[in-house]
């Protein structure tokens, strides 16, 4: 390892990072061909047609190579739609990471059901397939399995596990689009797959979601919760018969967004194979620097949609803590800054009883588990180590990684300095 010994721009040195990052970290990008799509579809019309979303479905399945894909308005209906699908209900538990954003877990709050939080694997931050053995009762009807910041979660043993209790599985591939795990695209390895299609994921629609699958039943029962014009489509009288009055909830994509997903999903694996190689030179280049530890890409995976990227910083080796750290990556140019995810199981809602909001969750057989700190001791160590990073999206960019790099190793370098 080079030793930098310059002194630190926190203290008045020279900056490390001194190329422009904005280009080069720019997301998302709607070209010319999404624009003149929208435009197409205004002047034709078919903007106030739904033929749009049907189109983009039909890619969307195709590209997973599945039967069902049905677009939804955002990722959250999409999850809440597989929550009841999978018949998800009153008395039941769900097991979901901590660590993820909280919407995929309100969704089993409104089946009236329990998130039951398990421990994340401290490399890959997806749910531990021991810890999701551990957490299963006779109550549990299903596994929500998030792959966070793009990383696949260890599917064999979690859908073995499945299996074994009778379970669903549900794979939230918000982060995730195109990536594979031992060359199986997730989102198809479940039973259900969920996706965000929002401003700033991998592939964008404005706002979206989709849900795939290939199980008939699963898919009759999203369109029965959602998607109302649809009913009389599906083959069953027993849900047919639903397509006057049903749920209620509408939760179509909008015609303009299909219009948007439908181009983007086009260039997701172009533009997939750039990010790939953009973050996987980053992750290479901090491997050997003391004190941290870059994302983990496991073996069994193909990266190349990343939401995020996180290092893990071992304040005990660098005797800095790690808000001071930030600062001065800071100061050399680095777009640095702490976790923006919050742990589920340590918010208001799952660590109080008796307060207002409860009266949203009444139901008899409605029991909600309360956490506290120490109750997840895994998932709680390596996320107060996370310091974020941005996603290189674009060509061109080994210099400015090569000082993002170079940056990390200055700061270590001199780590004193900070003392």
């Amino acid at each position: 390892m080079v030793v930098n010994m310059a002194q630190l721009a926190i203290n008045g040195g020279p900056k490390t990072v001194t190329l422009d990052d904005r280009e080069a970290t720019r997301w998302p990008i709607i070209g010319e061909e999404e624009i003149q799509a929208i435009i197409d579809a205004i002047k034709s019309g078919r903007f106030a047609s739904y033929e749009t979303i049907r189109e983009f479905e039909s890619d969307f399945a195709k590209y997973h190579g599945v039967r069902y894909a049905l677009a939804h308005n955002n990722g959250t209906s999409a999850l809440h739609a597989a929550y009841f699908a999978a018949g998800v209900g009153p008395g039941d538990e769900v097991i979901i990471p901590s660590y993820q954003w909280h919407t995929a877990v309100t969704p089993i709050l409104t089946c009236h059901a329990t998130p039951v939080f398990c421990e994340i694997d401290p490399r890959t931050f997806t749910a531990d397939p021991e810890d999701i053995k551990r957490k299963i009762t006779p109550r549990t009807k299903a596994i929500c399995v998030v792959h966070m910041w793009g990383v696949p979660a260890d599917m064999d043993p979690i859908m073995e596990i499945a299996r074994d209790h009778n379970l669903v599985v549900i794979e939230d591939v918000s982060h995730a689009h195109g990536n594979l795990y031992k060359g199986r695209k997730l989102g198809t390895i479940g039973d259900i797959g969920c996706f965000s299609l929002q401003m700033g994921k991998s592939m964008v629609a404005g706002e979206g979601g989709v849900l795939i699958t290939n199980n008939y039943e699963y898919y009759s029962r999203a369109v029965l919760l959602g998607h109302y014009e649809r009913i009389p489509e599906l083959t069953k009288d027993e849900y047919r018969k639903y397509h006057i009055c049903n749920f209620g909830f509408k939760y179509r994509m909008h015609p303009l967004a299909a219009v948007i997903a439908r181009i983007q999903l086009k260039h997701l694996d172009e533009r997939n194979a750039i990010r790939r190689e953009n973050m996987e030179y980053l992750t290479k280049g901090l491997m050997e620097i003391d004190g941290i530890e870059p994302q983990y890409i496991p073996p069994y995976a193909t990266m190349g949609s990343w939401y995020g990227y996180r290092v893990k910083y071992y304040h005990e080796k660098l005797g800095v803590p790690k808000k001071r750290f930030i600062e001065a990556l800071r100061a050399e140019g680095v777009r640095a800054g702490e976790e923006r995810y919050k742990l589920a199981h340590l918010q208001p809602m799952f660590q109080e009883r008796g307060k207002p909001i409860r009266s949203l969750l009444d139901c008899p057989n409605f029991r909600l588990r309360l956490y506290k700190k120490g109750d997840l001791p895994i998932t709680e160590d390596v996320v107060s180590r996370l310091i974020s990073l941005p996603v290189f999206h674009n060509k061109g960019c080994k210099e400015l990684i090569d000082q993002y790099i170079e940056a990390f190793r200055k700061v270590v370098s001199n780590i004193d300095e900070l003392k």
